[in-house]
């Protein structure tokens, strides 16, 4: 079994996840940083190996995956430039969720505390934070990120890149257009446009983002 190389080393709750990981079967080897200042140095325990100026030397034996989340363009623009380095994508998975009935692409991140219910299918490059809740028969797209507490309800479709903030809450079957932004604490009563800014309660428009053109694959 190929080891994780975590990319991304800023969260120190991604070295206790690690080590859940580790105890379960998988090895982590640890990070990469394009920060220099973080090179060579020890993470909470994790060795950072340096920055993507490593990446040929380590992708063919590592399995990757990003743990970016401070937006959904720069976690899309990062894992399709692995892709195009030839990576090959890992996913990085709290082993105490229960994901028996749950499609998953590859690259997926999802943290402990996190509920994903029946007949979820999630893209590839998603992250899903702790507390946050995927209720059942949802579709993710590509690249999405759910942020700690939110809640999709049942049906929901959200298209690729989306961010969804901190305890926002949309209502079942609506549709999250794709790199729509849904801020922390809205409440979405109906579907939201590709690109649209959405908060509030009831969510609306604040204004609209340019839409990322190219998909993972280029």
């Amino acid at each position: 079994m190929k080891p994780l190389l975590l990319l991304g080393a800023n969260n120190p709750e991604l070295v206790g996840q690690a080590r859940a990981v580790i105890g379960a079967g998988q090895p982590v080897a640890g990070l990469l940083d394009n920060d220099p200042a973080k090179h060579g140095m020890d993470f909470h325990g994790l060795p950072v190996f340096g920055g993507f100026e490593r990446l040929a030397e380590l992708i063919g034996e590592h399995l990757l995956v990003n743990l970016i989340t401070r937006d959904t363009r720069t976690r899309h623009q990062t894992t399709r430039a692995l892709l195009a380095a030839g990576a090959e994508l890992g996913q990085f998975i709290h082993p105490q969720l229960e994901l028996g009935m749950v499609e998953l692409g590859l690259g997926s991140y999802l943290q402990q505390y996190a509920v994903l219910q029946a007949d979820v299918r999630l893209g590839r490059n998603c992250s899903v934070s702790a507390g946050s809740i995927i209720n059942h028969e949802c579709r993710l797209g590509d690249s999405v990120f759910i942020a700690p507490g939110a809640n999709l309800c049942g049906k929901v479709e959200v298209g690729d890149g989306v961010f969804v903030g901190a305890s926002a809450v949309v209502l079942p079957r609506l549709r999250i257009g794709a790199w729509a932004t849904i801020g922390a604490g809205a409440v979405v009563t109906r579907d939201v446009p590709a690109g649209a800014v959405v908060v509030g309660n009831p969510a609306r428009i604040l204004r609209y983002e340019p839409i990322e053109k190219e998909s993972l694959d280029g």
